[in-house]
């Protein structure tokens, strides 16, 4: 068997290291040639899974170590007889758990008040229904828009954009579609922004194409960007990465257990559809980390951003792309110092207030 694969997807020779040819490369470089003769393609979101990549080769099973689909034309693979998996809801806890990080920054720069906040979520499936959840966990009032969910769930509300108002916080969550009866594409533009209030926090770690980027930068000054995807990776707009408060490389669904699980499922769903023989592989188990805060009065927010802080990596993402630096949009991607799952980390000598170490609790930290 042979399997070309993204070389920038962790783990895979444990998984996949039993094929004849296992051919490593990185994702935007993959090509039809290289495709000729293999039996499977693992990718991640970066390589555009479609006919002219696919037409002349042997591939029968594709697997994307992602939660969506945009980069996969299904509808052809469909048509042409090869199977594909998404690793469904891989990175969702590292999504929800760096809305929370950018919520903690916000707060300890005083933009945001420490205070009960109106949200809106725009998107609740996979990862948008645990963002309710956890915004909700942490006192903030949060509206819904959804109106697939809405269709399909008699005791769904969702609320109309155009309803969107008066808000602190409006984070996107929805998958990229340009058909259907509800696109995304460009759902956040002119109307959108000009009805929002002042400094109310726009928060995208779903596809960068939600946004209309020209508009965001005619319509949406008075409003703080938080940004980890962007329109046109990896040629992303200088004038809106100077723009944003918070910039990311497209990292929010990275974490050291993200990655591990996506290719686990990846393998898993390879072997429920009889595309490799089951190996007598064991379920990997996640590493965990130990913080000391030395007995240090603590908040919620302080621990949070003890383990990851988007300031950081939004100061080096601007240095670097705005600088004279020759690292790259995906550069920042591949070297990003990868970030442990609140449930993986074990707090040690830390002290917390009565309120505080319920927060901490009900965000899943070991105590």
């Amino acid at each position: 068997m042979k399997i070309v694969a993204d070389e920038d997807i962790p783990n895979l020779q444990n998984y996949f290291g039993f094929a004849n040819e296992l051919i490593l490369k990185p994702g935007r470089e993959i090509n039809s040639e290289d495709l000729l003769t293999a039996d499977m393609l693992i990718v991640r979101s970066v390589t555009k899974v479609n006919q002219d990549l696919l037409q002349d080769s042997s591939v029968r099973f594709v697997g994307s170590v992602t939660t969506g689909t945009d980069h996969l034309d299904t509808a052809w693979m469909d048509e042409a007889g090869i199977q594909w998996a998404v690793a469904k809801g891989c990175n969702a806890t590292a999504v929800v758990e760096y809305v929370v990080t950018i919520i903690a920054a916000l707060q300890k720069m005083e933009i945001l008040p420490n205070e009960k906040l109106r949200t809106g979520v725009i998107g609740v499936g996979e990862i948008g229904s645990q963002v309710v959840e956890i915004l909700k966990m942490l006192g903030f009032s949060v509206i819904q828009y959804d109106p697939i969910r809405a269709m399909n769930e008699k005791d769904f509300i969702s609320t109309p954009l155009e309803k969107f108002l008066d808000l602190d916080i409006v984070t996107l969550h929805a998958p990229f579609t340009r058909e259907g009866s509800h696109p995304t594409y460009h759902m956040i533009e002119k109307y959108f922004l000009l009805q929002q209030k002042k400094n109310c926090v726009l928060v995208n770690a779903s596809r960068g194409e939600l946004i209309d980027s020209s508009d965001l930068l005619e319509y949406g000054q008075l409003l703080y960007w938080c940004l980890d995807v962007w329109e046109h990776e990896p040629y992303i707009s200088l004038e809106m990465l100077e723009t944003a408060l918070i910039t990311t490389p497209h990292i929010a669904g990275y974490s050291v257990q993200s990655k591990l699980r996506g290719i686990e499922m990846i393998y898993r769903l390879a072997c429920e559809k009889n595309i490799i023989p089951a190996q007598n592989i064991s379920s990997v188990e996640f590493p965990t980390k130990v913080y000391s805060f030395n007995n240090k009065q603590c908040t919620w927010q302080d621990v949070v951003l003890a383990l990851f802080d988007p300031r950081n990596i939004s100061q080096h993402m601007k240095d670097v792309l705005l600088g004279d630096s020759q690292e790259t949009f995906d550069m920042l991607r591949k070297n990003f110092d990868e970030r442990y799952e609140f449930g993986c980390v074990k707090l040690h000598d830390i002290v917390l207030n009565n309120e505080e170490m319920d927060c901490i609790k009900k965000l899943n930290f070991k105590i």
